[in-house]
C-alpha cells in the first residue's frame, strides 16, 4: 500500500526517487555478495569432499599399522607409550578477509619426527604408526578450516538473504508505490491549477 501519509510533494518525490535509487544500487551490490558467497561455499564444499576422501584413507591406513603395532608390542604397552609421546607439532590461526568476513585458517607445523630413545618395548612398526599419525594432522588441520569457513560463509549468506529479500519484498515495492502515488497526486493538482487558472480567466 502506498505511503498516503506523506504529503504529495515535489521534494518528497525527489526523497523517494533517491531512496530508490539507493535501494537499486544496494541490491545489484547485495545480489553480486551472494553470488560470490555461494559460489566460495560450493568451491569448499567441493575441497572438503576431497580431504574427506583423502583423510579416510589415509586413517586407514593408519588403523591397519595401528593394529599391526598393536600385535607386535600388546595393546597396553602401545597405549602407554603413546600417552607418553611429547606433543610433535606446533598450532596456530592466521586470518584472511573476504568481503568484509575473517576467515579463520587452521596452521600446523609439525616438529622433526624423533625414534624411540630406547629400543625398550617399542617396535619399528611403533615408529611408522608415529610418522603416519604426525602426517595425518596438517590434513586434519585443512578440513578444519574450510569446515569453519563454509560455516562463517553460510551464516553471511543468511544475512544477506535476509537484507535481499527486504529489500525486494517489503522497501522498493513501498516505495515505488508511494512514488507512484506523489506523481500521480502531483500531476492531478497540476491539471487542478490548469482547470483553475482557465476558470479564472475565462470570468475576467
Amino acid at each position: 500500500m502506498a505511503k498516503i501519509d506523506i504529503p504529495p510533494t515535489k521534494s518528497s518525490l525527489r526523497k523517494v526517487k533517491d531512496d530508490l535509487s539507493f535501494a537499486y544500487a544496494g541490491y545489484d551490490l547485495l545480489n553480486q555478495k551472494r553470488e560470490i558467497l555461494v559460489m566460495t561455499i560450493v568451491r569448499n564444499i567441493n575441497i572438503i569432499k576431497r580431504l574427506e576422501k583423502e583423510f579416510q584413507e589415509a586413517l586407514d591406513e593408519l588403523y591397519n599399522d595401528y593394529k599391526i603395532a598393536a600385535v607386535d608390542m600388546g595393546s597396553d604397552t602401545l597405549s602407554l607409550k603413546s600417552h607418553s609421546e611429547r606433543r610433535s607439532y606446533s598450532m596456530f590461526l592466521e586470518y584472511s578477509k573476504l568481503m568484509g568476513l575473517k576467515i579463520p585458517s587452521v596452521n600446523l607445523q609439525t616438529k622433526k619426527l624423533k625414534k624411540a630413545s630406547s629400543f625398550l618395548g617399542t617396535t619399528g612398526s611403533y615408529d611408522k604408526v608415529k610418522e603416519k599419525s604426525i602426517n595425518l594432522l596438517p590434513l586434519l588441520a585443512r578440513y578444519a578450516t574450510f569446515t569453519k569457513s563454509i560455516f562463517i560463509l553460510s551464516r553471511e549468506l543468511k544475512k544477506v538473504q535476509r537484507r535481499v529479500n527486504a529489500l525486494d519484498k517489503i522497501f522498493i515495492p513501498q516505495n515505488e508505490e508511494t512514488k507512484k502515488y506523489i506523481t500521480d497526486r502531483l500531476e492531478e493538482m497540476e491539471r487542478e491549477e490548469i482547470f483553475v487558472k482557465r476558470l479564472i480567466e475565462q470570468r475576467l
